[in-house]
C-alpha cells in the first residue's frame, strides 16, 4: 500500500511543478525537466520513512511472486525426473573436444 502511496505522492510532485513552470515559461521539455527534479529531489529529500516502507513493500510483492511455494515444488519434481537422463554441457565439450563440424582433427 506505501508503494501506491508513494507514487501517486510522486506524481503529484512532478505535475504541481510541472504546471507551475509551464505557466512561467513556454518551454515544454524544460518543464518535464523541472516536474521531473522536482518530484524526484522533494520525495527523497522529505519523505524518507515513506520511500523506505514502499520499497520493502515492493521487495515482499516481488519475492512472493519468485518463492512461490507450488512452482518450488514443481521445479524439484522436474529435477528428480530428469535427473541422469540427459547429458551435461561439461561432459559434451569434453566429448567433442578436438572436433570441428563432427569431423576429427587430424593434429
Amino acid at each position: 500500500m506505501k508503494f501506491w502511496l508513494y507514487t501517486a505522492l510522486r506524481f503529484l510532485l512532478f505535475g504541481i511543478a510541472f504546471f507551475i513552470t509551464l505557466f512561467f515559461t513556454d518551454s515544454l521539455i524544460f518543464a518535464l525537466v523541472v516536474g521531473l527534479v522536482a518530484g524526484f529531489a522533494l520525495t527523497y529529500l522529505f519523505t524518507p520513512k515513506l520511500r523506505r516502507d514502499a520499497s520493502e513493500d515492493l521487495v515482499r510483492a516481488l519475492d512472493s511472486r519468485r518463492r512461490n511455494k507450488t512452482a518450488m515444488d514443481d521445479a524439484d519434481a522436474e529435477d528428480a525426473f530428469t535427473e541422469g537422463r540427459f547429458a551435461e554441457a561439461e561432459d559434451l565439450e569434453q566429448h567433442t573436444k578436438g572436433e570441428q563440424n563432427g569431423v576429427e582433427d587430424s593434429k
